[in-house]
């Protein structure tokens, strides 16, 4: 699946989910407000009505995960957001190369951490088991 299927694909997904979430907690809050002013109230619809909450936001996990996995730039800039909110990134310091640093620091400390086993030859697991003729192969385009 290419990267712009994937953020496309996601985009339609929120798109449904934030209806979804929108139609769900308009019915909690009408339980809610039945709940409240019920002499008896019905605790089962309210706890099935927050269940249907939580197995959306689990769902909308879920989706976000599987995107996240095949394209974590593209979902990191949120091209659904609108501008406004792409601005509010900005603002807060977030930046798409803030990505590229955190990515840069996380394995520089993961180097320093195994400097000693690669250096004494002990076998990683990844891509600093490869030999420089076999990893121009693996990069080879």
């Amino acid at each position: 699946m290419s990267r712009e299927t994937a953020i496309e694909s996601f985009k339609k997904f929120q798109h449904t989910w934030v209806e979804q979430l929108q139609h769900h907690l308009n019915h909690l809050r009408s339980v809610q407000n039945h709940h409240r002013n019920s002499a008896t109230g019905d605790e089962e619809r309210l706890r099935e009505a927050v269940e249907r909450v939580m197995e959306l936001c689990r769902e909308y996990h879920r989706a976000k995960l599987a995107t996240t996995e095949k394209d974590v730039v593209g979902l990191m800039a949120a091209p659904w957001s609108s501008a406004l909110e792409r601005s509010l990134h900005w603002v807060g310091d977030w930046r798409p190369t803030t990505l590229f640093h955190l990515v840069y620091t996380e394995s520089s400390i993961l180097f320093e951490s195994r400097i000693v086993d690669i250096l004494r030859g002990f076998r990683t697991g990844d891509l600093s088991d490869l030999s420089p003729s076999q990893f121009r192969l693996y990069t080879k385009p």
